[in-house]
């Protein structure tokens, strides 16, 4: 079976491995030069410096245990404690209310104690309990959804810079209905969010066992490093999908170098615009709704500083950013967070930008924005020793409303069409896991196309030779009539 792989990101590398080592013949097509995509470790000076995602969520399996199938399972590491997290507000830095899932308060103690709210703000927030369910089953935005039962200030100070941090987006475009919709199963099982929290704290579920959020000792990257050295599969680096064709039962694919290659199978783990331009020939209704999913960019700018630079030490894991109070969106406490990420003395931060009019600057720029707003918010004094900006171009998906109708569109248009799937952050999760959990799928798709051909086929020689063994006893009976 020949399959092409067109993405070498987190999720085509993890698609391209599962295929080869069920024995696919498999060519994987990177336009870039690394395969990896945002998942990229670089070492500078003796700091260790993640250009993408800093960890992975171990409650969502999949890349913890493919960190493990790997032989990385001793490079799993916990973050440091304390895990704090701040948000800046009037200048200063306020510590997240404890009891807060997501900025929804279960705990009013710790809320109503919290500098983050005025009175009035904490008497909205608590009214909660009496606003009557939204009945409607059409999919919404999540900062809609908030504001109506806890107002504004709570959605602006709080859950906003929460549930922006993880996800990329301002919280009023968010749909409900992809990232969040146990909040409306919530809802309807509880009548409040908050009484909801409650009911969950009551419960007393146990804890995990291990901790929520991991990183790898040597860096993400190792992760990307290990799966490629294992990885057997023809490896096409600068080399972009450029369309795709059916060819009789197989598919005709077009690469960016010109070759053209006859596959039984393509697995497209691309941005959703190059997916589209790719699968406009084969799939035009699916191509239509994949332009509908839109992108943003984003930059993170690390920066290494002595720790004699620093007002105070840092404890904690950093800081998050209510829109328009900073011009950075987030502040990750590197060194703080996880071991080994700064030498000796030093420390490193790392500082999220998404205003897309600062984005079109160059690196010195970013640089400059971003040890401004980090100098502020931590007392620092002098230059940074060290930076490296990392600048994703509209590489970050944006789930917006409607979100599962754009898919529900494309399963439909690619459903007729065996042996083409997709795999990827624009569809079905942005983060580590989600991504590769998708490239497993996607893979698994494309070998469950073989299993049902071989069946088909299986099928077909019994038929045959059914018929050849009836014919064979038939001339048998005839010959042995008197």
């Amino acid at each position: 079976m020949k399959v092409v792989v067109a993405g070498g990101g987190i999720a085509g590398l993890t698609a391209a491995d599962a295929l080869a080592r069920a024995g696919a013949d498999v060519v994987l097509a990177e336009s870039g030069t690394s395969l990896g995509g945002k998942v990229a470790t670089e070492r500078v000076d003796g700091f260790t410096i993640e250009r993408g995602p800093d960890s992975f969520l171990t409650l969502r399996r999949a890349a913890l245990e493919l960190a493990r199938d790997l032989g990385l399972g001793a490079e799993v590491a916990p973050p440091k404690r304390p895990a704090d997290v701040f948000i800046w507000h009037r200048a200063r830095l306020v510590p997240i209310p404890a009891g807060t899932g997501l900025g929804i308060p279960t705990r009013f103690v710790p809320f109503l104690r919290s500098p983050l709210f005025s009175p009035l703000e904490k008497l909205r927030a608590a009214a909660e309990v009496v606003v009557p369910p939204d009945r409607t089953s059409e999919d919404v935005a999540i900062g809609t959804l908030l504001r109506r039962r806890f107002g504004d200030a709570v959605v602006d100070r709080l859950a906003g810079p929460l549930i922006s941090g993880i996800y990329g987006l301002a919280i009023d475009e968010l749909s409900l209905d992809a990232l969040m919709p146990r909040l409306r199963d919530a809802l309807a099982r509880h009548g409040s969010l908050v009484r909801a929290g409650l009911a969950a704290r009551a419960a007393r579920r146990p804890a995990p066992a291990g901790p929520e959020v991991v990183t790898l000792r040597r860096g993400m990257g190792s992760l990307v490093d290990a799966l490629a050295s294992r990885l057997r599969a023809d490896v096409r680096l600068g080399t972009a999908l450029e369309s795709v064709e059916r060819s009789g039962a197989r598919y005709r694919v077009r690469l960016g170098d010109g070759t053209r290659l006859d596959a039984d199978g393509v697995v497209v783990a691309t941005p959703a615009a190059a997916a589209a331009r790719a699968l406009e020939p084969v799939a035009p209704a699916a191509s239509d709704a994949l332009r509908t999913i839109a992108y943003r960019g984003t930059a993170a700018v690390s920066l290494g500083y002595d720790e004699r630079q620093l007002r105070r030490p840092l404890a904690g894991h950093g800081f998050l950013v209510p829109d328009g109070a900073l011009p950075i969106a987030a502040c990750t406490w590197t060194s703080s967070k996880w071991s080994d990420r700064a030498p000796e003395g030093a420390v490193l931060v790392r500082a999220t930008i998404r205003a897309d009019g600062l984005l079109r600057h160059g690196e010195d720029d970013l640089v400059d924005v971003a040890h401004r707003a980090t100098a502020l918010a931590l007392g620092i004094e002098g230059a940074p020793l060290m930076a490296r900006t990392a600048i994703w171009d509209g590489a970050m998906p944006r789930y917006t409303v409607g979100h599962l109708e754009r898919l529900a569109r494309i399963d439909a248009a690619l459903g007729v069409l065996p042996g083409i799937a997709l795999a990827g952050a624009a569809y079905r999760g942005t983060g580590l896991p989600d991504c590769i959990a998708q490239g497993q799928a996607a893979a698994q798709e494309i070998l469950s196309r073989e299993t049902k051909d071989e069946r088909a086929a299986s099928g077909i020689r019994l038929r045959r030779s059914s018929e050849r063994t009836d014919h064979a006893r038939g001339e048998a009976a005839s010959l042995s009539r008197p």
